[in-house]
């Protein structure tokens, strides 16, 4: 449920959002720098605009969360211990075991990394509680790094692992990552909050270059390939699992994890960056998936932060400050949420012990739109001997312009589309949460109908 602080939060990031959109587009203007100027074969713009969405955007989100601290009164710290940039030397080599006490009573807590890094918890007593026989505990994972242990008597109790520590946490004092589903006052910054800030800011500085320059697209691609694999070694989270996508069993991908993750990421960052043709559509597309995995989690503060952070920005982009006080996204912006986009979905659907895990193959229906299109267009102009990555006049966007409806029915269609979508994949996993072969076939039979009801458009555009 939506409460004081998550609203206090939504406005912050807006508000922070707008200010610094605001404040990049001023300087733009002023120097003449990154600035779009309108043509009449693609763009459908009619004035020079500025590039600085992206900009706007991850300075809202940076600021953002800096600021939460004065909201929640929460302590900030910093864990790269988990895994990413540093291994867990105690987990790795062997359990490690713990005894803590709680409500006067000795427990024993055992920690196990298994061959996928996620931690196993074990917790006993020596003692019988409340004159119960059973010295069981039942363990309710809720992260890699938290749980709540349910004692003999009834008794709840949420704790932390911190390396070889166990730290019991309340409401009220609790530690947990920026990005974890939970409400916090305590926010742990752990390698994959940080990873992500810090390749976003490289992509933003990258792709600046890019919105100036007009990089090569083999360079271009090239970074993309290079910014996805330093995300994984910083952070350490990969595709290790696609899931049951056959009916033959879960399909545990080994050695290929990396350079499969690492396509998919490059994959979705280029969808986003294609589908970003029309005012407000790709910041909306990335805005569902981010939207979604924040309702899974019950409101988190964390992903609250980019939600309102973009939201300030369609305020610009779509003129609600004046049409002639637009934002655009730009390369840079286009990029760094399809990369954020790209490994949220990865965190949420990868940790089977994550309280708002999905399936693997829901992500796919999280990112549909941008997708799907992204891969008719592109085996389009690779079969008509066009170089992929060409800009043109192909996508969706493109096509219902070509029907003669305006650009805002437009945003609202394509809005609704993606929205019908990743309902229907959650529809399906909800129903067959152990069959992902049905929502995977599923989700083949729509992108193979795309393309046939559409390949003869996007061929005569190419």
């Amino acid at each position: 449920m939506i409460n004081s602080l998550a609203v206090s939060i939504l406005l912050l990031a807006f508000f922070a959002s707008v200010s610094f959109n605001g404040f990049f587009r001023s300087i733009a203007k002023k120097k003449n720098f990154l600035i779009d100027i309108p043509d009449k074969s693609r763009k459908f713009h009619f004035r020079a605009t500025p590039l600085t969405g992206g900009l706007g955007i991850f300075f809202g989100i940076l600021i953002s969360a800096i600021l939460i601290g004065g909201l929640t009164d929460a302590n900030y710290s910093l864990d790269l211990s988990n895994k990413g940039f540093f291994e867990n030397t105690q987990l790795n080599e062997r359990p490690v075991s713990k005894n803590f006490e709680v409500d006067n009573k000795n427990y024993e807590l055992s920690l196990n990394k298994t061959s996928d890094n996620k931690i196993s918890v074990e917790i006993n007593s020596n003692e019988n509680l409340s004159g119960q026989l059973s010295n069981n505990i039942d363990i309710v994972p809720l992260s890699n790094q938290k749980f709540k242990a349910i004692l003999p008597n009834g008794d709840e109790k949420i704790y932390l692992v911190e390396s070889d520590k166990v730290i019991e946490v309340t409401r009220s004092d609790e530690a947990i990552d920026i990005f974890s589903p939970k409400n916090t006052d305590n926010i742990n910054l752990n390698n994959f909050s940080v990873s992500l800030y810090l390749c976003a800011l490289l992509i933003m500085v990258f792709m600046i270059f890019d919105d100036f320059l007009s990089i090569r697209p083999i360079i271009r691609l090239s970074f993309q390939f290079f910014i996805s694999g330093l995300m994984i070694a910083m952070s350490g989270e990969y595709i290790s699992n696609v899931g049951n996508l056959l009916g033959t069993g879960d399909i545990s991908l080994g050695v290929l994890s990396i350079p499969f993750t690492i396509f998919c990421v490059v994959g979705i960052m280029n969808a986003f960056n294609m589908i970003d043709g029309l005012n407000g559509i790709c910041a909306a597309l990335a805005l569902i998936p981010i939207t979604y995995l924040t309702v899974l989690g019950n409101f988190s503060y964390g992903l609250l932060i980019p939600i309102g952070a973009i939201l300030g920005f369609l305020a610009y982009n779509l003129g609600y400050f004046g049409k002639k006080r637009r934002v655009f996204l730009g390369d840079s912006g286009s990029n760094m949420l399809g990369f954020a986009v790209a490994f949220v979905c990865i965190e949420y659907s990868q940790n089977i012990n994550h309280s708002s895990y999905i399936n693997p193959v829901t992500a796919l229906w999280l990112v549909s739109i941008p997708l799907v299109d992204c891969i008719a267009v592109m085996t389009s102009r690779a079969l008509n001997g066009i170089m992929p990555f060409r800009p043109g006049r192909e996508h969706l966007h493109h096509r219902l312009l070509s029907f003669g409806i305006k650009p805002k029915k437009i945003l609202i269609i394509i809005i609704f589309l993606s929205l019908f979508f990743s309902f229907l994949g959650f529809i399906i996993e909800l129903i067959y949460p152990d069959k992902e072969y049905i929502s995977f076939y599923s989700f083949c039979f729509l992108s193979f109908l795309y393309y046939f009801l559409s390949k003869n458009s996007i061929k005569a555009n190419v």
